[in-house]
Formats: C-alpha cells, structure tokens, sequence
C-alpha cells in the first residue's frame, strides 16, 4: 500500500517537473525528447507503444508554434475521451461533452486565426488528434515486462546539444509511465483511470500557480470549462439512476 502510494506521489511530482521543464523551454522541444519515452516501451509494448509513438512524436513535432499553456491545456481531452466513450456512456453524454469541447477549442482557434492569440488552429487540431491517439494508446495499454533501456541514452546527446530542458522532460515522460506500470501491478490499480485526471490537471495547474509562466486568459477559461464539463459528464456516468 505505501509502495502505491508512493507512485502516486513520484507520478504528481515527475509531471510537476516535466511540465516546468517544458515551460522553461518555451515550448521548443524536439520530437526526439517525447519519442524516446514511446522507443523505451518497444518493442514489447506491441501496437498501443507504437501508437503512443506516433501521438507523443505528432503532439512533439508541432510543440514549439503554439503557446506552452495551450499545449498542455489540451491534455485536459483525456479524461474527456474517457468519459464520452466509456462503456456505461449515452450517445447523449457524449454528444454534451463535445459540444463543450468544441465550442472551447473553436473560440480559441477563432482567436488564432485572428491573430489574438499565438500559435495556428491547424496546430491545435494536430494536437488534440494526437492526445486522441495517446487516450487510444494508454486504453488499450497492457504493462510491460523488461522494458528496452537503450532508448535513455538519447538524453545525452539532448543535454550536450543545450537541449537540457528537453532531456529532462524525456526522462519526466518515462518516469511517469514507468510509475504508472508499477502502479497497476499494485494494489492501487484502480488509480490509473484516476489519474488521467490528476495529472492533466496538476500540469495545467503547475503552469498557472508559477508566476514566471504566462497563461492568457482565453486558455485558462477554456481549460476550466472542459474541466467542469468532464466532471459533470463524470458526475453523470456514476449515478445515472438517481438522474432518473
């Protein structure tokens, strides 16, 4: 139980650093640095590792032209996917949780067209299809035994080339999934779902609450509305018989 527990903390910690680390790079960061997570899961993780490439190595590739509050605001979809297309789900609940999601990310792309906001709506729809493709990814997840650790050592060249925040948030990454495998090994398993919540949210919130990181307020809008319609979309999943 305390070893559980302990991954819990280490997860909430590992992507409180991370996503400083990210921040402090402005958001330029090599694909290279969230590809190698995906490379240290192959090739025993099978399809769900190869999508995790993909989403990680497309979200990655398009970092550094949107704002870094924007990119990390969109993994607030996780939980939004988990709810919308969970088994005990209506085609109603689904359609009210992306109806609130588009009408976010169309304000916010309508602000980028318009040049009030940095970055490119077709960024930000890249984005979201790759965090769709990490949901994909991590539902389909099985744990891996003997993971490939040669990938690791293509921090080095990142941390000589003065790429050291990127180096950082390759090793938060992989820390982070290998923190999750031990924890659904433990009697905790039942936290994993729980935290595609927790972590996009501690992310998001390590970003507003460190004064140095400059959230707009069309993001951190947004991002609080997705968050209460996932929540109410939760809310109604858990006890749809005393909607009733």
């Amino acid at each position: 139980m305390l070893y559980a527990a302990l991954l819990v903390m280490v997860s909430i910690t590992l992507t409180i650093v991370g996503v400083s680390a990210l921040g402090q790079s402005q958001g330029e960061l090599p694909a290279l640095a969230l590809a190698i997570p995906a490379l240290w899961l192959l090739p025993q993780g099978g399809v769900s590792a190869w999508l995790l490439l993909i989403g990680l190595g497309t979200f990655g590739f398009v970092l550094p032209e949107q704002p870094v509050a924007l990119a990390v605001s969109v993994f607030m979809m996780l939980p939004v996917f988990a709810v919308s297309f969970s088994a005990k789900s209506s085609w109603q609940l689904a359609v009210l949780l992306i109806s609130i999601v588009l009408a976010m990310d169309v304000g916010l792309m309508a602000l980028q067209a318009e040049g009030k906001l940095e970055g490119s709506p077709i960024y930000t729809i890249i984005q979201i299809l790759a965090v769709g493709v990490i949901w994909i990814a991590a539902r389909s997840w099985r744990s891996v035994e003997g993971n490939t650790w040669w990938p690791l050592f293509l921090v080095v060249p990142l941390w000589v080339g003065g790429l050291a925040h990127a180096a950082l948030v390759a090793l938060c990454v992989t820390g982070l999934i290998a923190s999750l495998q031990g924890m659904a090994k433990s009697k905790l398993s039942e936290w994993v779902p729980r935290m595609m919540w927790i972590l996009p949210a501690v992310g998001f919130a390590t970003l507003v609450l460190v004064p140095w990181f400059d959230v707009p307020n069309p993001i951190l809008v947004a991002w609080l509305l997705v968050l209460g319609g996932a929540l109410l979309g939760e809310y109604l999943l858990e006890d749809p018989e005393e909607e009733l």
